[in-house]
C-alpha cells in the first residue's frame, strides 16, 4: 500500500509555504509517497450546513481559520520534492470556472512534472456556494460538467464543450497537461451519486472517514457503479483517507483491513507541528512500517 499526508496549511506564522516544503521534504524522506493540500475558499462564524463526517454534523473550525490556495500549497511542495504525488484533496471542483482552473492544473501538472493528482468533490457547505454566487441546487451536474469541460481543454486540440453550466467553441487551449492525457482523477465523495461520479468521470475513488465496515459497504455500491459503465476495479485507484489524532493503537490493524478490501493508498490527515516535523513523522513511517525508497 502506498501512504500520504494530507494537513492544513493557514498561513500562521510556522505554517506558511516554508512549513509545507519543510513537511513534504521530511514525507519523502522518510518514504511516503504522496503529500495533499485540502480546499475551502472562505468560512464562517455561524453556518447551518451539516458536516457529513461527524455524529452531530459539526465541523470543527477555528476562529478565523484560514486555509492557503491548494494549487499554490502542492506548488511548494512539489519545488521542495522529486518524487513524492502532489493532490487535492479534494478541491470543490464547483465553485471555480473550470476554463480558468484547467490552466492552474496544466500548469502545476508541468510544475510536478507529472506528479500531480486531482482530487475532486462537490463540498457540503452551502453557504461556500453562496459566497461565490454559485447556485448549490443541481451542483452535482454542474461538476459532472466542469469535469467534462476540463478534460476537453485537456485533449482536443481544439476544444470544444456545450452544457447547461459551461460552454465553449474550438478554443486554443495549450500547453496540454504533462500526464498522458491529463492529471488522474480522484473523485470524493461517500455517497452513492459521488461514487457513480468517480465510476463514470473519475480514474479513482477518494473516500473519507469511514470504518472498514462502511468502507467495505461503500466498495459494494462503487462496483455496482463501475459495472454499470462497463468498467471494473482494474486500473481505478482507491484511496482513504482519515484524520488521526496521536493515538496510533489500532491504526496498523486499521490500514490493514482496509488493504484486504483493495484500498491502494492511505492518507492520514494529520495535524503535523511546526517543530519537530521530523520526529513527529517518523513515528507514523514506524507505525506504519514505512520504510525510506532506494533509488532504482
Amino acid at each position: 500500500m502506498r501512504f500520504g499526508v494530507v494537513q492544513i496549511a493557514d498561513g500562521l506564522p510556522g505554517r506558511g509555504l516554508e512549513f509545507v516544503a519543510e513537511t513534504a521534504a521530511c514525507l519523502e524522506d522518510l518514504g511516503f509517497d504522496s503529500y495533499w493540500a485540502p480546499d475551502h475558499l472562505v468560512f464562517f462564524d455561524e453556518f447551518t450546513s451539516k458536516y457529513p463526517h461527524s455524529d452531530d454534523g459539526t465541523f470543527g473550525f477555528k476562529k478565523d481559520q484560514g486555509l492557503l490556495e491548494p494549487i499554490m500549497v502542492l506548488q511548494a511542495a512539489a519545488a521542495a520534492t522529486s518524487r513524492i504525488r502532489i493532490g487535492t484533496s479534494v478541491e470543490i471542483v464547483t465553485v471555480r470556472h473550470p476554463v480558468e482552473r484547467s490552466k492552474h492544473i496544466v500548469t502545476l501538472d508541468h510544475f510536478s512534472k507529472g506528479r500531480f493528482d486531482y482530487g475532486v468533490g462537490i463540498g457540503w457547505m452551502r453557504e461556500e456556494y453562496d459566497a461565490v454566487s454559485v447556485p448549490w441546487e443541481r451542483r452535482g451536474v454542474r461538476a459532472d460538467e466542469y469535469l467534462q469541460a476540463m478534460k476537453a481543454l485537456w485533449t482536443q486540440n481544439r476544444a470544444s464543450y456545450d452544457g447547461e453550466f459551461v460552454s465553449f467553441s474550438d478554443v486554443v487551449a495549450f500547453p496540454k497537461p504533462f500526464q498522458d492525457p491529463h492529471p488522474p482523477i480522484l473523485v470524493g465523495g461517500i455517497t452513492r451519486a459521488a461514487l457513480r461520479r468517480s465510476a463514470v468521470h473519475g480514474n479513482g475513488w477518494y473516500g473519507w472517514k469511514l470504518t472498514v465496515e462502511e468502507l467495505a459497504d461503500a466498495l459494494v455500491v462503487l462496483d455496482e457503479e463501475l459495472e454499470a459503465v462497463g468498467r471494473t476495479r482494474e486500473g481505478f485507484r482507491i484511496v482513504m483517507g482519515m484524520p488521526h489524532y496521536g493515538d496510533h493503537d489500532g491504526l496498523a490493524e486499521y490500514v490493514a483491513a482496509i488493504g484486504d478490501l483493495g484500498v491502494d493508498e492511505f492518507v492520514l490527515g494529520l495535524s503535523v507541528p511546526r517543530s519537530g516535523v521530523q520526529s513527529f513523522l517518523e513515528t507514523y513511517a514506524s507505525t506504519l512500517s514505512i520504510t525510506p525508497h532506494t533509488a532504482s
